[in-house]
């Protein structure tokens, strides 16, 4: 007897709208890798994991057009919409969640320009921010950390229960409102969600993320990536063969 897939509950943001000072023009998430734009990628994943009923890609004012465009062009599975983001991340990330529709349990908000997410990574956020109302990804930082003052060392810093964050970041939808709603107006500005909670006192539980879920930062990662993917669609080539 085949099991019924379970009834998909959350919703994935995707946040597209950075301007990318550091990496330059034209946006990074536009950019080609594997054969596709790095934002497509996101969402392909998102998509494809069971748990997801439908994305909202925020989009910034200088990738709104490009950004349609690429949805658009294809004839998704499940419904894929676009809001406007504001000037701070947050103000972005607070445009998404408000527009997530009330029966979506939980929220899984994503960085366009980590390409390389798998559908598996998202299953898992989702199921324990069901769960524990508020789970991210992340991985133990491996390298030797160094506190460096005008480019000299000046200490080592342990690595003892220091992960680096990542995305997805999960969330029950109640949870991620009520955080939003206490730091609208705050002058602090947040690098990522689970800093929010972490602010208000709220507990935020880690699961193990992936070494090659890269963000794009710099125009030499998109070579990473991109030899990353060509190797990952090449090996799920073999597989059908």
């Amino acid at each position: 007897m085949t099991e019924t897939p379970p009834e998909p509950f959350a919703t994935v943001v995707i946040v597209a709208a950075g301007r990318g000072d550091r990496f330059g023009l034209p946006a990074k998430i536009l950019e080609p890798v594997g054969g596709r734009p790095v934002l497509e990628w996101s969402m392909i994943a998102a998509i494809e994991a069971r748990c997801v009923r439908d994305v909202i890609v925020v989009t910034g004012e200088q990738t709104a057009e490009a950004i349609a465009n690429i949805i658009d062009a294809t004839a998704w599975p499940k419904p894929v919409s676009t809001v406007r983001g504001g000037v701070r991340r947050q103000d972005s990330v607070a445009a998404g969640v408000d527009a997530i529709p009330a029966d979506s349990e939980v929220v899984l908000i994503h960085d366009g320009a980590r390409p390389l997410v798998e559908s598996t990574l998202f299953e898992n956020c989702a199921n324990e921010a069901r769960m524990y109302g508020a789970a991210i990804a992340a991985v133990p930082v491996s390298d030797t950390l160094k506190h460096v003052t005008d480019r000299l060392i000046d200490g080592a810093v342990s690595r003892n229960g220091v992960w680096a964050a990542q995305t997805p970041q999960g969330f029950r939808l109640n949870v991620i409102r009520n955080a939003i709603e206490r730091c609208r107006t705050s002058d602090v500005e947040f690098t990522d969600e689970a800093s929010m909670l972490e602010t208000l006192g709220e507990p935020v539980h880690i699961l193990q993320g992936a070494a090659t879920n890269l963000k794009i930062t710099l125009r030499d990662d998109l070579e990473i990536v991109d030899s990353l993917l060509l190797r990952r669609i090449q090996r799920a080539n073999e597989t059908r063969q």
